[in-house]
Parts: structure tokens; C-alpha cells; sequence
């Protein structure tokens, strides 16, 4: 044997080894399975934020965006769709409401059946415009730090998760080419 020609016998592996071995690779596999679903439902998150950021570049504004905080007079109008101070979108708001809970107070106190709008737009409309536009403003720091976590999933994902999502991206435009 000093050769280097294998023993005449095979070696043998206790019993005990063999089920040590199972169990850890067992835990080892299943360990892989968990961390490919968690991986999988962050990209999952990523997307649906990246899809959150393609609404805000297309926004659907519902007012004409030119807001004031006199209903009367044109001098102090700003276009909601231009402003880049999140605070300033916070003010005009909370100026609406503030107008809102006054005027139908008044009007309940009154026995006015009255519904509030201003420039013609109802407190929603313009919270939707409000809402699109700090999305916008904020889009550049979403983006980036979505960049960053898509960046450290794609270091920690699995090879057969990587086929999986390669495969069902692949069936998802073959469905949308149909």
C-alpha cells in the first residue's frame, strides 16, 4: 500500500457520519430555500417600488396645478407641478384643510348644505396632485437607494434562484409578445 495503490478493503464510514452529513446538508439546503424566498420577496418589494417611481415620471395630475392661497387674485399663484420644497407642498395643503374643516363648520353651523372646493378642485384632487408631486420630488433618492438594494440581492442570490427569476421574466414577455 505504500505504492499508492488504494486498500484492499473499502473504508468505511460510520453510520453516524453518514446521518451527521445528512442533516447538515438538510440544514444547509433548507437554509438556502428560505433565504432564496426572502431574497426573492425583496426583489419583489424592489420592483413594486420601481413601478411606484415609472407613475410618478408619468404623473396624472388632476388639477390644473396652479395653486393660490387667494381664491381672488393671481398674484401669489404657484404651479404645484415646479415646486421643490416638500415643505412648501406641506403648507399648501395644510392650508386647504385648514380652509375645508372652517368653510363646513360654518356651513353645519349655518344649515348650509356646502361641499369645499378651491379653484374648482375638491381637497382630494388636490392631495393627489400634492402626493404626485413630493413622490417626484423624492424619486432621485428612491432611486438610488433602490440601486444600492438591488445591488446587494443581486450578491447574495442563488444561482437557481437567479434561473428561476430569469426564466419567469422570460415567460412574462413571451405572455405579453401572445
Amino acid at each position: 500500500m505504500s505504492d499508492g495503490s488504494s486498500p484492499p478493503f473499502p473504508t468505511i464510514i460510520p453510520v453516524g457520519m453518514i446521518i451527521i452529513n445528512i442533516i447538515l446538508t438538510t440544514k444547509k439546503n433548507n437554509i438556502m430555500a428560505t433565504t432564496d424566498e426572502k431574497v426573492k420577496q425583496l426583489f419583489n418589494t424592489v420592483q413594486e417600488k420601481k413601478l411606484a417611481i415609472e407613475k410618478a415620471e408619468k404623473p396624472c395630475w388632476e388639477t390644473g396645478g396652479s395653486f393660490g392661497y387667494s381664491a381672488n387674485s393671481a398674484h401669489d399663484r404657484v404651479d404645484v407641478k415646479t415646486v421643490t420644497d416638500v415643505r412648501k407642498t406641506v403648507d399648501m395643503y395644510a392650508f386647504l384643510i385648514d380652509r375645508k374643516e372652517k368653510s363646513e363648520k360654518s356651513a353645519t353651523e349655518l344649515g348650509v348644505d356646502y361641499k369645499f372646493t378651491w379653484l374648482g378642485f375638491t381637497i382630494d384632487e388636490w392631495k393627489s396632485d400634492f402626493q404626485t408631486r413630493v413622490n417626484q420630488i423624492s424619486i432621485q433618492e428612491k432611486r438610488k437607494e433602490l440601486a444600492e438594494i438591488e445591488s446587494r440581492l443581486n450578491s447574495i442570490i442563488s444561482p437557481e434562484l437567479k434561473a428561476q427569476m430569469e426564466l419567469e421574466a422570460i415567460s412574462a414577455l413571451l405572455d405579453k409578445a401572445k
